[in-house]
C-alpha cells in the first residue's frame, strides 16, 4: 500500500503543471487572444545616398524612359540578392572597402551595376579594333574627377546619357569603353580599383607623347631599310690594322663615356621630374578596363586605361590593387591582396579561390575546391536551395541601344577639339569637318608641339 500523505493529491499535481509563466519582474504573463498584423518585410536600401538626389545637368528625370525611372520585378529580385551577398561580404572580410553594386542612375534609382553594362556593335569598323575604340572614348568624352578620391562614386549613369553629355569620370569611360568592345567581341570587363594620383587624374605630363614613340620607330625603320643587299664594294683598305684598331678603341670608349653621360643626366632629370609624396598612395579609387585572352586573337591579357585610350601590361605600376570587376554577365570580387599591386594577381576568374563571382552562372571554367573528408552529405532542403540558387540570372540591360550619329562621329571630341598635354609635348586634336558640315579650309586636324625646355614647359602648364 502507498501512504497516502506522502503521495501529492490530485489538486497538488494539477497545480504544479498549470503553474503561471512569469516575466522578468515576477508578474504572471497574460496572453492576449487579439489577431496581430504582421507586417511584411521591406526591401533593404543598399546604397543610401548621404546627398539629396539631383539629376546631372542638362538631363530631365521625365524624359527617361520608363525604365530608367522603375525596376522590373527581376530588378528588384537582383538588388536584394546583391544585397545578401553584401552583407556576407561585410560579415567576413570586415577590413574590406565596400563594394560597388547598386548605385543611383541619373534618375535616382537604383541598378545593380551590371545592368549598366550594354555591349553595342557600332556600324564605324574603325571602332572594332580595341585601340581604336579605346582612343575613340577618350577623345570624345571629356574628363570630371570623382567627388571623393578615395570613395565609390554614389552614381552611375548609363552609357546614353554620357553620351549626350560627352562628359564623365572614370567610371562612365570604363562602362562605355568595355560595351563597345564587349559589342565586337573582345572579352572585356569593368574593373574598380586602386591607382596613382596620376593616372586618376588624367595626368600625362610626365609620359612620353605616343606620337613621339612613332617618330623614333619611322626613323629606325627607314634606317634599316637604307641598308641594301646589293651594293658597290667599297675600295680595299690600304691603312694599318694596328692603327685602326686604335681608333675604334678610342672612338668606342668616347661613345661609351658619351652614353654614361647621358645616363646619368637622364636619371638626373627623371629624379627632378619625380611626382611628389601622395599621402593617399594605394587609396586612390579608380575604373580601368581589362580584356582577357582568348576572344579576337588576343594573346595576352592587358589593361585599357580608358580615360587615355592608351594600354598596359597587367603588371603595370600605375594599378595598385583591384577590389572587383564585372560585365553584363556577373559580378566578380578579387580575392587576392598583394603589396606589389596588379603584379603578381591571376586572372583566372574561374579560380574560386582568387575570384569570388556573384552568379552561379559564368562563362568561364571553374576550379572547384576538393571537398573535405568527413563532411555530412547536404540534405533535401540544401539542395533545393541550391537550385534555386543557380535559376538566378541577370536580366537584360536597362540602358536604351548605343548609338552614334555620323556627325558626332565626325566632330569626335567635345566642340570639334582637345588639347592634351605630354613630358614636353602639346598635342592639338580637330575635328575633320566644322560643325556647319563644311570642310575646314585649312585641312588641319591634328598639331604636335614639342618643347625642349622642360622647365617653361611646366611653368606654362601653371599658368594654364
Amino acid at each position: 500500500m502507498v501512504d497516502s500523505s506522502i503521495a501529492p493529491s490530485a489538486e497538488e499535481t494539477l497545480q504544479e503543471k498549470v503553474e503561471p509563466e512569469l516575466d522578468d519582474d515576477g508578474n504572471p504573463v497574460v496572453e492576449s487572444t487579439e489577431p496581430v498584423e504582421v507586417e511584411p518585410p521591406k526591401r533593404v536600401i543598399i546604397a543610401e545616398s548621404k546627398k539629396p538626389f539631383k539629376p546631372p545637368d542638362g538631363v530631365k528625370v521625365k524624359d527617361l524612359p520608363a525604365n530608367y525611372r522603375s525596376n522590373t520585378q527581376k530588378e528588384e529580385l537582383i538588388i536584394e540578392y546583391a544585397e545578401n551577398f553584401r552583407r556576407q561580404y561585410v560579415h567576413l572580410y570586415r577590413d574590406r572597402k565596400p563594394l560597388l553594386l547598386s548605385p543611383l542612375n541619373e534618375a535616382g534609382i537604383q541598378k545593380f551595376v551590371c545592368l549598366t553594362v550594354r555591349p553595342t556593335l557600332l556600324p564605324f569598323k574603325i571602332l572594332w579594333d580595341h585601340d581604336q575604340a579605346a582612343v575613340f572614348v577618350s577623345d570624345y568624352l571629356s574628363f570630371e574627377k570623382l567627388p571623393d578620391p578615395v570613395e565609390i562614386p554614389e552614381h552611375i549613369y548609363s552609357p546614353t546619357t554620357i553620351l549626350s553629355l560627352q562628359k564623365g569620370n572614370c567610371f562612365d569611360f570604363s562602362i562605355l569603353l568595355c560595351s563597345l568592345l564587349l559589342g565586337s567581341g573582345y572579352d572585356a570587363y569593368v574593373v574598380c580599383g586602386y591607382a596613382t594620383k596620376e593616372t586618376t587624374l588624367m595626368d600625362q605630363t610626365r609620359v612620353q607623347c605616343p606620337l613621339l614613340k612613332k617618330i623614333e620607330q619611322a626613323k629606325v625603320q627607314e634606317k634599316e631599310a637604307e641598308k641594301k643587299k646589293y651594293t658597290v664594294k667599297p675600295p680595299k683598305d690600304l691603312s694599318s690594322k694596328y692603327v685602326r684598331m686604335m681608333e675604334e678603341r678610342r672612338v668606342k670608349k668616347e661613345q661609351e663615356e658619351a652614353a654614361q653621360r647621358r645616363q646619368e643626366e637622364l636619371a638626373r632629370i627623371a629624379e627632378l621630374e619625380k611626382p611628389p609624396p601622395d599621402d593617399l598612395d594605394g587609396l586612390r579609387v579608380h575604373c580601368w578596363v581589362l580584356v582577357l585572352h582568348g576572344k579576337r586573337e588576343v594573346p595576352e591579357n592587358f589593361f585599357i586605361e580608358a580615360l587615355t585610350g592608351q594600354t598596359y601590361p597587367t603588371s603595370h605600376p600605375n594599378y595598385q590593387g583591384i577590389e572587383s570587376l564585372w560585365n553584363h554577365r556577373n559580378y566578380w570580387v578579387c580575392m587576392q591582396m598583394g603589396a606589389n599591386g596588379c603584379k603578381d594577381m591571376s586572372f583566372d576568374l574561374g579560380d574560386c579561390t582568387k575570384w569570388e563571382f556573384m552568379f552561379p552562372q559564368t562563362e568561364q571554367p571553374q576550379l572547384l575546391v576538393p571537398e573535405q573528408e568527413g563532411l555530412d552529405e547536404l540534405n533535401m532542403e540544401d539542395e533545393e536551395e541550391m537550385l534555386d540558387e543557380r535559376e538566378i540570372d541577370l536580366p537584360p540591360s536597362y540602358v536604351k541601344p548605343i548609338e552614334i550619329s555620323q556627325k558626332n562621329f565626325e566632330m569626335r571630341c567635345p566642340k570639334g577639339s582637345k588639347t592634351i598635354f605630354y613630358k614636353r609635348a602639346k598635342v592639338e586634336k580637330l575635328a575633320e569637318y566644322l560643325e556647319r558640315g563644311g570642310m575646314k579650309p585649312d585641312g588641319l586636324v591634328q598639331r604636335l608641339n614639342v618643347y625642349e625646355d622642360n622647365e617653361w614647359f611646366t611653368s606654362s602648364l601653371t599658368a594654364l
